[in-house]
């Protein structure tokens, strides 16, 4: 899981003699670590008050990204594949007469996560085959990757107990590598994936539930 602190925001206005009224704030943004090193590849997204994307941006080697905001309070999130999360809420003050924005900064802090479960991967039962309405989840896979195009990965594959620990171990390569297999058709090098199946040895809940069982059944991926 990522965690977050407090987003630091900057702003400072520029007083002068012009009579124009500036729409929208140049914000520049600047994504890093928990020890301030800059994070490439970041999906910073900001949501108005209706839940509409205004902007959005992907940080780049150093971290920095540019938004244009307009006056009014934004939510930032962090994009992941699958998944958005909140960060913090954001003010754009509304300009009064012969102010214009300078200087709009956005600090954007948190740590990187290094393994993330496909929770929406589904497979025909007892089979490596990938159903088609999996396809959606593993295009966000394929954009991460390309983004994130200095990583290597590890795609990992869990069952639950049932059956035999050898079929288990057997079916759970066949899946990630059935992924695998997926995302090199997509354009990503397959040296940069690695595929291995677990079986049932690494269950995260109980197999004595029915609900245990289906969180033991999950594809995994480990940023390397």
């Amino acid at each position: 899981m990522k965690k977050v602190t407090n987003t630091i925001i900057l702003f400072a206005f520029l007083f002068s003699g012009i009579v124009y009224a500036q729409e929208q704030a140049e914000a520049k943004v600047f994504v890093c670590d928990l020890n301030d090193q800059p994070i490439a590849g970041a999906q910073i997204l900001f949501f108005d008050t209706e839940e509409k994307i205004v902007a959005d941006g992907v940080s780049d080697a150093e971290g920095n990204l540019e938004v244009k905001l307009s006056a009014g309070l934004y939510n930032i999130r962090l994009k992941s594949v699958s998944n958005t999360r909140d960060y913090a809420a954001i003010q754009i003050p509304v300009l009064k007469e012969r102010e214009v924005y300078n200087d709009v900064q956005i600090v954007v802090k948190y740590e990187e996560e290094t393994t993330f479960v496909l929770s929406d991967l589904h497979f025909e039962t007892a089979k490596s085959i990938i159903k088609e309405d999996s396809y959606g989840l593993l295009d966000e896979l394929v954009s991460f990757l390309k983004v994130k195009s200095s990583i290597h990965i590890e795609i990992a594959g869990h069952t639950d107990s049932d059956g035999a620990s050898n079929s288990n171990l057997t079916l759970s390569q066949a899946r990630a590598t059935a992924v695998k297999d997926y995302l090199v058709s997509k354009g990503i090098s397959g040296t940069r994936l690695t595929a291995k199946g677990y079986g049932e040895t690494k269950p995260i809940e109980s197999n004595e539930t029915e609900a245990g069982k289906a969180m033991n059944r999950r594809t995994e991926i480990y940023i390397q």
